[in-house]
């Protein structure tokens, strides 16, 4: 009898040290390949991505690999866009993913990960919904169309995006707004290629019906759009409601228009709310408010229907698509040179002004060259 008790004991405290290595193998593996990661990236499997890249050594490494990037993706852009225009739709089809993935790892890490929701992504997403799926219907396209040159290009000078080339962000973000418009240029103007399974410039080009031109480049991108608003609504509002209301760090469209009062948005929405006496005089945006929520809604499908406007004249028109294109484009050049010459300038003569400074009230014959380095590579954002 005691003998089998015995037994009984083994096999139990045997079963339960399997059990238990088990669980750590588990445990082993699932942490392995977040080491394996963190060691390839920082060679430290103990050192978090997402602290390693605010390492100021690494924040300039990065900086400095982004702005080469940016030259040369400016460059093969405008090579691709010239030399084989009919291709463009290629170059645009391989790289949006690429850029796409780059900035939910970039948004996932500061917590902005609700910005890919905004209206630009579902535009882009159907962009290469059209190129794989619906290649070869021109109402497709001509949605395209007002999408990408409508409030998504035009969202380039009101949101005064600035083509930076040091900062992945700004980039990229450039990218998102104009890819979309140069792909439909090239695509509009000198078709898709030789393949008889997509459309041509003839076909684009075909002499349609006013109510056929209003329907594909208004009223059915306003469904669309509609649709798309709905989408956010019901996920901001509904699905995601308590994981927002729990954490104010998560970043939406409308908590960063609502938050920031320094942006020209912020001050000429609230200025135009209380003209009309919808808000106090010293009342401000609160994004957790119904009211304002509904103010944003209502100025973002104003601006939308807006910059629908001229889409007509551009499909029909070559000079008038190109200038517009131009325009959008020439205004994030202009906002990239004001950051570059009134604002990073001045913050580096203001690093160079500090580290003389130190030098002179310094005990020592002086600081050492590193030291000096160290304090003039500090990031400027």
């Amino acid at each position: 009898m005691r003998r089998r008790e015995g037994a009984g004991r083994r096999q139990s405290e045997l079963a339960e040290e399997i059990r238990r290595r088990s669980s750590d193998l588990l445990k082993s593996a699932k942490k392995r390949p977040k080491a394996v990661m963190r060691r390839a990236v920082t060679g430290n499997a103990d050192t978090r991505v997402r602290d390693y890249v605010k390492i100021p050594r690494v924040i300039r490494q990065i900086d400095k690999v982004s702005f080469c990037a940016g030259v040369y993706g400016l460059m093969m852009t405008e090579y691709i866009a010239t030399r084989a225009p009919e291709k463009f739709w290629l170059f645009y089809a391989v790289a949006m993913p690429g850029v796409f993935l780059a900035r939910a790892v970039y948004y996932r890490m500061i917590r902005w990960q609700y910005f890919l929701y905004d209206f630009c992504y579902f535009a882009n997403a159907s962009a290469m919904m059209f190129l794989w799926r619906w290649k070869k219907s021109a109402t497709v396209f001509r949605c395209i169309f007002a999408f990408a040159n409508g409030p998504v290009l035009l969202a380039i000078p009101l949101w005064r995006n600035s083509l930076v080339f040091h900062s992945v962000d700004k980039v990229s973000s450039i990218f998102v707004h104009a890819m979309p418009c140069l792909m439909t240029w090239c695509g509009r103007w000198y078709g898709f290629g030789d393949d008889v399974n997509r459309l041509s410039v003839r076909e684009l080009g075909a002499d349609v019906s006013v109510l056929t031109g209003c329907l594909d480049l208004m009223v059915y991108p306003m469904f669309a759009y509609l649709f798309w608003q709905a989408l956010y609504l019901a996920k901001t509002e509904l699905i995601d409601r308590v994981k927002l209301v729990s954490d104010p760090a998560l970043m939406t469209s409308l908590r960063w228009l609502a938050s920031d009062r320094n942006s020209s948005a912020n001050k000429y929405a609230l200025k135009m709310m209380r003209g009309i006496g919808l808000f106090g005089a010293d009342e401000f945006f609160d994004a957790e408010s119904i009211k304002t929520k509904f103010v944003f809604v209502m100025l973002q499908l104003g601006y939308t229907i807006v910059t629908f406007i001229p889409i007509p004249l551009c499909y029909s028109n070559y000079y008038a698509h190109t200038a517009l294109m131009w325009a959008a484009f020439g205004s994030s050049v202009y906002n990239g040179a004001v950051y570059y010459i009134d604002v990073f300038s001045r913050r580096y003569v203001e690093r160079l002004a500090m580290a003389e400074e130190l030098e002179r009230d310094s005990q020592s014959p002086g600081l050492s060259e590193s030291e000096i380095d160290r304090l003039m590579m500090t990031p400027i954002d």
